[in-house]
């Protein structure tokens, strides 16, 4: 037979969790006095007793489809700029009976980008919302387990540096505040969500300064090609967009439905005997 499954507590990291909990024996007791102690050496913030617990399901799906159209409009996207890269290639060979074309396919291309440009900043504002009343109910699920002020959930994203790391600080502490004892699942999706986030920031940015550089037909076909290629990789980050929006709704809301503390298993209540039937 294997070794059995060890969970660490989601509050220190460090200590094994009980196992009827999902919190070591420290953090129980300190959160039963006054939850003024340190988390992952951070020292906690005293969270607002103004927390009221709101279902983030319709909005998380409202987030998620807008995050899928975004994908959507990135997929066409790069589908015109491989035409377009196609069209340069000839261009580049001597060929300019394709201009026509080209200029057509770039016309398509400027209303991809308008279309993409509304549904993005509409994702961005469902999502601001969505990623803030999950922070607060977070504050509901779990008082003592965080380290920032609920302020930032919105004002980390704007915040240059800071921004780098301290929304994923928050979503961390929100997803580990969500747990419940029937969803244990660590923080994998979190952090391919949130490197695929930066990564495609990053790569955008570039692409984005290589095609403003081209000049020749030739750097032109190689940028549009380039572009396409990161246009691909924000479908990726999309699809684990949407993955993640779905699987904190979904935890906050199966967390929302079950008692905690986990109940203690107690004796089974005896059934009396039925009664006989009288004899007529």
């Amino acid at each position: 037979m294997g070794g059995s499954f060890v969970m660490l507590c989601v509050r220190c990291r460090t200590a094994e969790a009980r196992p009827d909990s999902v919190r070591c024996e420290l953090c129980e007791a300190a959160e039963r006095l006054d939850g003024r102690t340190h988390l992952g050496g951070r020292r906690r913030v005293p969270v607002s007793g103004t927390a009221v617990l709101r279902s983030p399901v319709a909005l998380g799906w409202a987030t998620a489809g807008l995050f899928a159209l975004v994908g959507l409009t990135d997929m066409v996207a790069a589908v015109l700029d491989l035409v377009m890269a196609g069209f340069a290639d000839q261009a580049a060979g001597g060929d300019w009976s394709v201009e026509d074309d080209w200029t057509v396919a770039e016309r398509f291309s400027a209303y991809a980008t308008y279309f993409w440009s509304l549904v993005y900043l509409s994702s961005v504002v469902v999502f601001l919302v969505w990623f803030r009343r999950t922070r607060v109910n977070a504050e509901v699920f779990d008082p003592y387990g965080h380290t920032m002020l609920r302020g930032w959930a919105i004002g980390g994203w704007f915040v240059p540096v800071v921004s780098l790391w301290f929304p994923r600080r928050i979503a961390s502490e929100t997803w580990y505040a969500s747990v419940s004892p029937a969803d244990r699942r660590g923080p994998l999706l979190l952090n391919l969500w949130w490197g695929a986030f930066l990564l495609d920031n990053a790569v955008s940015q570039f692409v984005a300064r290589q095609l403003d550089r081209a000049e020749e037909v030739d750097e032109i076909a190689r940028a549009y090609r380039y572009v396409a290629y990161s246009e691909l990789f924000s479908v990726v980050h999309a699809v684990i967009a949407v993955l993640f929006v779905l699987a904190l709704t979904g935890r906050q809301n199966t967390r929302a439905h079950q008692p905690w503390p986990p109940a203690a298993p107690g004796p089974v209540p005896e059934v009396p005997d039925a009664p006989a039937p009288e004899k007529v």
